[in-house]
């Protein structure tokens, strides 16, 4: 008779273990975010060059007043704001302010727009 409660309590143990195992992927995966996502108030700010003295000369980009990244490697065309490579960043809807410095001590600056929910590039020429 003490067969049967071994195999219910080994049947138990194992459905709640799979039940935990369940419950924990599930939150898992609906929490987790993209990287890629907005927020919707908010839009991203992809920089790109197609200009090979990019490869020589290191250009540091910056999106009102923090640093975003580095240029350092030559795109053929406008990378996707979900691109690897180029310095991209998430900033609030609304203007902003971007500037290039370059090692060599040059820099270039401007105001832009973002709007919620777009993407906008900008290419160093």
């Amino acid at each position: 008779m003490s067969f049967f409660p071994t195999i219910l309590n080994r049947y138990l143990t194992r459905f709640c273990l799979q039940s935990l195992c369940a419950v924990l992927l599930l939150s898992v995966t609906v929490s987790c975010k993209k990287e890629t996502e907005v927020e919707p108030d908010s839009g991203r700010v992809i920089f790109w060059s197609s200009n090979k003295a990019i490869e020589t000369v290191k250009v540091d980009c910056f999106v009102d007043g923090t640093k975003v990244g580095t240029l350092s490697k030559v795109t053929a065309s406008a990378p996707s704001c979900d691109a690897t490579g180029s310095p991209v960043t998430t900033v609030k809807a609304g203007e902003h302010e971007l500037e290039f410095r370059a090692a060599n001590g040059q820099s270039f600056s401007e105001t832009f727009t973002v709007e919620a929910g777009k993407c906008v590039d900008f290419e160093l020429m």
